[in-house]
C-alpha cells in the first residue's frame, strides 16, 4: 500500500478522551504540529477530576460528544457522525475498561478505520484474574496498535499477546514548561507563609490508595527523628478522606508542622513545587503518576512508592531520588531523613531535570504518530458481526435523528 502521509499530506487522528483537561490540551497542541487532529472527548464533565477549561477547549475545538457522562447512545451517535465527516486515518481511544471507550472500538472495527489504543495499566503490584486476562486478549484483537505510558505496561500489553514492534511509548506526559516556570505574580497569594522553609511535598487526592495516613505516620517517624531540623509536610488535594485526614495529623500531634493545603489548581501547581525541597509519593497502586513527571520537570528529588507505574522509567534509585515498599513505615520515615539530609541533594534534582527532558510533549506526538503508522497499513473493511451490528444499530439511530435534530449532537 502506498504511504500517503509525507509533510504535504500528515497522519488524520482522531483523538478520543474522556473528557479533555489542562493536560489533554497540551498534548493535542502539540499533536497537532506534526498531524491533522479532531479533538473529542465522550462528555464535557469530570465527575473524578474538576477540569475548569472550557474556554481552553472551545478555543481547541474540542468536540464534546454528550453533556451527561451516562449518555452512552449519544455519545457513539455523535462519534460515528464525526468519524464520517472527518475520515480519520485512525482513532486514539482512552484505555478499554470503559464501556464508551470499547464502544467505540468496535464503531471503529465496523467502520473500517484503525483502533488505536491509549493505555497506561500495569501488573506491578497486584495478581490478576486469569479469566479477565483471557477476557482482556480478546478485547485487544480491537485494536491495530498502541501508545502506552512506559516499560511496565509495554511489557503488561505484551504479555497479553499484543505485538510488540506495535507499541509505543510516551502517552503519560506534562508540558515540562509550565512546572518548571517560578516566580509568577500569584505565588506569593496561594501558598502560605509556612511553605517558604524547606518541606516535603505530596500532591494527591484524598482517597483510599493513596496511602497517605501511611505518610503521616513515616513523617512522625522521621520528626522523631530529625528532632528541630525536621523539613515540614505539606499535603496538596482534597477528597473524602480529608477530615480523616486531619484527625490523624491532630493525634499524632503534626498540626504546626504538616499542612493541609487543598486542592491546586493547574496554574499554582508550579509555585507549590518551586517552594518544596523534596517530592513524595506513597501510593498504594497508581497507573503511571503524573505527579511525579510534575515534580522531577520542577527539579526535585523524588521519593516514589514501587507500586507507582512510572518508577522503572523515571525514577533512577540513588540518582534522583528512591523507590520504596509503601507497606514500610520505618523505610519511608528514613528515606525523608535521607533526602532532608544528603548533601547530594540538588544534584538529585538537576538529575531529575536531565531524565525527564526525554517525557516531554514531544515524546507523546512522536510516539502517537509512530503509533498511527503502525496502524494505518492495518485498515481494513472486514468486519465481525458485533461491529456490523453496532454500525447498523447506530446508523438507523442517525437517521430517526436525522428527522428530529434535537436528539443528538451533530458535527458542525
Amino acid at each position: 500500500m502506498e504511504n500517503r502521509h509525507t509533510s504535504i499530506n500528515p497522519m488524520r487522528i482522531a483523538l478520543l478522551f474522556r473528557s479533555y483537561g489542562p493536560y489533554h490540551l497540551a498534548r493535542l497542541a502539540d499533536l497537532r504540529r506534526r498531524a491533522s487532529v479532531l479533538a473529542l472527548e465522550f462528555t464535557d464533565v469530570d465527575s473524578e477530576y474538576d477540569w475548569r477549561v472550557s474556554e481552553e477547549k472551545k478555543s481547541a475545538g474540542v468536540v464534546s460528544l454528550a453533556k451527561r457522562q451516562d449518555s452512552h447512545a449519544q455519545s457513539l451517535t455523535a462519534l460515528d457522525g464525526w468519524l464520517k465527516t472527518f475520515s480519520p486515518d485512525v482513532v486514539a481511544i482512552p484505555g478499554y475498561a470503559e464501556p464508551l471507550a470499547l464502544l467505540a472500538a468496535c464503531l471503529c472495527q465496523g467502520s473500517g478505520i484503525p483502533a488505536l489504543l491509549m493505555s497506561d495499566s500495569h501488573n506491578l503490584n497486584d495478581q490478576r484474574n486469569p479469566i479477565r486476562e483471557s477476557l482482556k486478549r480478546r478485547v485487544l484483537s480491537l485494536f491495530h496498535s498502541a501508545l502506552v505510558a512506559g516499560t511496565p505496561q509495554k511489557d503488561y500489553l505484551a504479555g497479553l499477546g499484543f505485538p510488540s514492534r506495535r507499541i509505543s511509548l510516551g502517552y503519560d506526559v506534562v508540558d515540562n514548561s509550565h512546572f518548571s516556570s517560578v516566580g509568577m505574580p500569584h505565588q506569593t497569594q496561594s501558598i502560605s507563609s509556612n511553605l517558604v522553609r524547606p518541606h516535603f511535598l505530596c500532591c494527591s487526592r484524598l482517597v483510599e490508595g493513596k496511602n497517605i495516613n501511611l505518610l503521616i505516620n513515616a513523617y512522625r517517624r522521621y520528626r522523631d527523628m530529625a528532632g528541630d531540623d525536621a523539613w515540614h509536610l505539606t499535603i496538596a488535594g482534597d477528597g473524602p478522606l480529608y477530615a480523616t485526614t486531619a484527625r490523624r495529623i491532630a493525634e499524632l500531634c503534626l498540626t504546626e508542622h504538616v499542612h493541609l493545603a487543598g486542592r491546586a489548581s493547574y496554574e499554582d501547581l508550579p509555585a507549590l513545587y518551586a517552594a518544596a525541597g523534596a517530592f513524595v509519593f506513597p501510593s498504594l497502586t497508581e497507573t503511571w503518576g503524573l505527579v511525579i513527571n510534575e515534580a522531577m520537570a520542577a527539579g526535585l528529588p523524588v521519593l516514589v512508592s514501587k507500586a507507582v507505574g512510572c518508577h522503572r522509567d523515571l525514577v533512577h534509585d540513588g540518582v534522583n531520588g528512591h523507590v520504596f515498599d509503601p507497606t514500610d513505615t520505618a523505610q519511608l520515615a528514613m528515606l525523608l531523613d535521607n533526602i532532608a539530609t544528603t548533601p547530594k541533594r540538588l544534584a538529585m534534582g538537576e538529575a531529575s531535570l536531565r531524565i525527564i527532558r526525554d517525557w516531554d510533549l514531544d515524546r507523546f506526538s512522536a510516539g502517537m504518530i509512530e503509533a498511527a503508522v503502525a496502524a494505518y497499513p492495518l485498515r481494513s473493511r472486514r468486519r465481525s458481526r458485533a461491529a456490523v451490528a453496532l454500525t447498523t444499530a447506530l446508523s438507523y439511530r442517525a437517521h430517526r435523528a436525522s428527522t428530529n435534530p434535537r436528539r443528538t449532537i451533530q458535527p458542525e
